[in-house]
């Protein structure tokens, strides 16, 4: 781009260099004005001068909108609106981001004082862009500045991470991750009047804190249990809960729109078919729980080979469409095993079916696939990062071959099971007693704690789970 394209469209898209009720004709900030609800994460709130912060996760989840809020906060806190830029990154090439520096500098010059420089959607900058915002840190008037990168692939998330280090301030938090709303926040925008409960983390479920909490939800767990199978059917993508607030039901064009952004995107490449992508996600969601043979599904796709089936899967994990559990060995992943793979959303796992190819998956598996995204979260939220490396959470496989859902090094020993049962339990968590002694089961509606010389055990329903270990820092949810 040359500079004067590059001027242009700073002059077009930061609204705010000239016009104070700029928020109004914003149309990221437009569209969730018109929400039915306020959600508000506020994952930016706390960004610091002289911090480089990453901020990823995916498509529709509102990265955007959340870049919009923090310029709206830091004009707010008496920034100067023109020492603010937004530039959306997707499609450049590496050397424009030299050139929009140099735009950036005669519109704001450094030595005046903080800027504030977010790049949106930097992982769609064509080239290698990590070296080239390394090299920029380093040798520009950008090493001063507080930037935001935001993007929807994790791909070169250790690259950038390696290759960055020592250039992102002395700020925490540098690594961010939006994921869609959790089943805490999904609750609160939807309606559904709880108590305030405090969260817990997850390996402190079978204690004190955690009872008195799961008393006080108790006498509303049929609220709770319709609250979670309309949330396994929506799942969190803030447009996909106000299609149905508004029109109870998902709008065609949402999911038309997620199609392409797993296909067109997520999945683009040369000799590889919507045929294709929509077996792969049915594989997926076919196995939900399963560890997953990937010979099989590559005879499925048409006898691709084994590293094209691969490569596919990773490229939904660098997506943040779905993620994988590995087998633990050691609490690390065990790299000949199978893994596991998920959907990181409900609505993803509707995609195939939408477009005619087999059905969505029942409840039981969707509770497994969402208890283990809220243990994601909650791990996100003390790692940042965390997510992306697919090896947060492992599942346990005995001699007999008998497997418990999700265990890890950072759990202390307390492993999670998730069968959404209605009655008996206690087989169930035979396998768990046996390696750790320990156990939280995640149930449909069955509340109970099992706690002698041998082992304790916990039975608790999958929404008063899901909703217990959800961190929600700082997050702001309600219905309006």
């Amino acid at each position: 781009m040359k500079p004067g394209e590059i001027e242009q469209q700073l002059t077009a898209t930061n609204l705010w260099w000239r016009d104070t009720n700029w928020t109004s004709r914003d149309r990221d900030l437009g569209r969730v004005a018109t929400a039915p609800f306020v959600y508000r994460p506020d994952i930016l709130a706390d960004i610091q001068p002289n911090g480089l912060y990453l901020l990823l996760g995916p498509r529709r989840v509102g990265k955007s909108v959340e870049i919009k809020r923090a310029v709206e906060k830091l004009i707010a806190r008496g920034v100067d609106p023109r020492r603010i830029f937004h530039a959306a990154c997707d499609g450049w090439r590496d050397r424009d981001l030299y050139t929009l520096v140099r735009s950036i500098d005669s519109f704001a010059p450094p030595e005046e004082g903080p800027r504030y420089v977010f790049l949106d959607e930097i992982t769609g900058v064509k080239g290698d862009w990590v070296a080239r915002i390394k090299w920029l840190r380093d040798n520009t008037s950008l090493g001063d500045d507080c930037v935001v990168l935001s993007g929807s692939s994790s791909e070169r998330l250790e690259d950038a991470t390696k290759a960055l280090a020592g250039r992102r301030g002395d700020v925490p938090r540098t690594n961010r991750t939006l994921l869609p709303m959790g089943f805490r926040a999904f609750c609160a925008v939807t309606g559904v009047e709880l108590p305030d409960v405090p969260s817990i983390h997850p390996r402190d479920m079978l204690g004190r804190e955690a009872a008195e909490a799961i008393r006080e939800l108790r006498v509303y767990l049929d609220d709770l249990v319709v609250a979670w199978e309309r949330y396994l059917d929506i799942g969190g993508l803030p447009q996909a809960v106000a299609n149905w607030i508004d029109e109870r039901r998902i709008g065609d064009a949402l999911l038309d729109t997620l199609w392409d952004v797993i296909h067109g995107d997520a999945l683009a490449a040369d000799n590889w078919t919507a045929a294709q992508t929509l077996t792969l996600l049915n594989a997926i969601t076919l196995r939900i729980g399963s560890p997953m043979n990937v010979s099989d599904v590559a005879r499925e796709l048409g006898d691709v080979s084994r590293d094209t089936v691969n490569n596919r899967l990773r490229k939904l994990e660098q997506n943040y469409i779905a993620w994988s559990c590995p087998q633990n060995e050691g609490n690390r992943a065990k790299l000949n095993a199978q893994r596991k793979y998920y959907m990181l959303d409900p609505l993803y796992a509707r995609i195939a079916p939408h477009r005619g190819v087999g059905t969505p998956p029942d409840y039981t598996r969707l509770t497994e696939q969402q208890i283990g995204v809220a243990l994601l979260r909650a791990r996100e939220a003390e790692e940042p990062g965390a997510i992306a490396r697919q090896d947060t959470l492992l599942y346990y496989r005995s001699a007999t071959r008998a497997e418990i859902d999700f265990t890890a090094g950072w759990l202390d020993g307390v492993p999670y099971e998730a069968k959404y049962t209605e009655g008996a339990w206690l087989r169930e968590t035979q396998t768990a007693t046996a390696a750790y002694g320990r156990c939280v089961l995640a149930t449909r509606n069955v509340v109970e704690r099992v706690s002698d010389s041998r082992r304790q055990l916990l039975a608790i329903p999958a929404p008063m789970l899901a909703l217990l270990i959800d961190p929600h820092p700082g997050i702001e949810a309600r219905r309006v």
